[in-house]
């Protein structure tokens, strides 16, 4: 009987061993992502209590799915933590390599194409004010919908604007360009890059023309502005390959075009770093 019990605390310690062993072999991160300014890193710790960039607690799902960005500037260190359930943790650190960007010089333009009018300047702030709460509500989802993958949300076409690219006209910089310009003939369909919820289908807007605003989930999104039509509404759940509208030139546009941008909370993404996840 005794030769028994010391046989069951054997045991009893073989499997506490091994037990452990397995959460260790499990406490880890992996990450998959260009760091650079513009890219996104998608990252996945199975067994995470938590996860802090620079601080700053960020979401994350049960499976320990998570994701981040860096800003179209951003070249400063950054610290990611990786808090585990058993109290270990794991810091990392990133820098984002440098990236330049392109920068025209326009001068002698009618200055009608360098700010809005003042008659439009009351409908311009209503429409951002609409943005805005949409936005509001991207910060707030859980749901990994971008774990579907990412694909090009349209087929063909040639690349008319890059990101992080930006234009100085009569001497005034203007934004950063913050996604890519798709050349494209009118009525070619429109696809969501991901699954996700539109959070905002909206119509006529001064810059945005017929616009889409889709909420990927941990504070992913992504915007297609200047459609000729869209064919979802505010709240629908779409899937990746969806087609959600098509090609045009509506808001502030010289042409059939898909402006597609890509954000990760506030900071800009470069959209065709998501193609490279894939």
């Amino acid at each position: 009987m005794h030769e028994r019990k010391i046989s069951i605390l054997i045991s009893c310690l073989i499997f506490a061993a091994v037990t452990v062993s397995a959460q260790n072999a499990l406490n880890t991160c992996e990450l998959k992502g260009e760091i650079i300014p513009g890219g996104i890193i998608i990252g996945n710790a199975p067994l995470a209590r938590e996860i802090l960039l620079n601080g700053e607690k960020i979401r994350s799902d049960s499976a320990g799915h998570f994701i981040f960005g860096f800003d179209r500037d951003d070249t400063i260190g950054q610290t990611l933590e990786i808090i585990y359930r058993d109290g270990k943790s794991e810091i990392r650190s990133l820098t984002p390599a440098k990236r330049v960007y392109d920068i025209q010089k326009i001068n002698d333009l009618d200055q009608k194409y360098v700010s809005p009018p003042k008659e439009v300047l009351e409908k311009i702030e209503k429409e951002t004010k609409i943005i805005s709460e949409a936005r509001l509500l991207i910060e707030k989802t859980d749901t990994a919908y971008y774990l579907s993958g990412f694909l090009r949300p349209v087929e063909g076409g040639r690349i008319s604007g890059v990101f992080g690219g930006q234009r100085i006209l009569n001497g005034e910089a203007k934004n950063p360009h913050n996604g890519v310009d798709i050349a494209l003939p009118e009525g070619t369909p429109v696809y969501a890059m991901a699954d996700g919820v539109v959070r905002l289908s909206g119509d006529n807007f001064h810059y945005n023309g017929n616009f889409i605003l889709l909420d990927h989930g941990q504070g992913l999104s992504s915007v297609y502005v200047h459609m000729l039509k869209t064919l979802v509404r505010t709240g629908d759940k779409v899937l990746k390959g969806q087609k959600i509208g098509e090609v045009g030139s509506t808001g502030r546009s010289t042409g059939p075009h898909l402006h597609w941008g890509v954000q990760w909370y506030k900071k800009r993404i470069d959209p065709l770093m998501l193609m490279a996840l894939d």
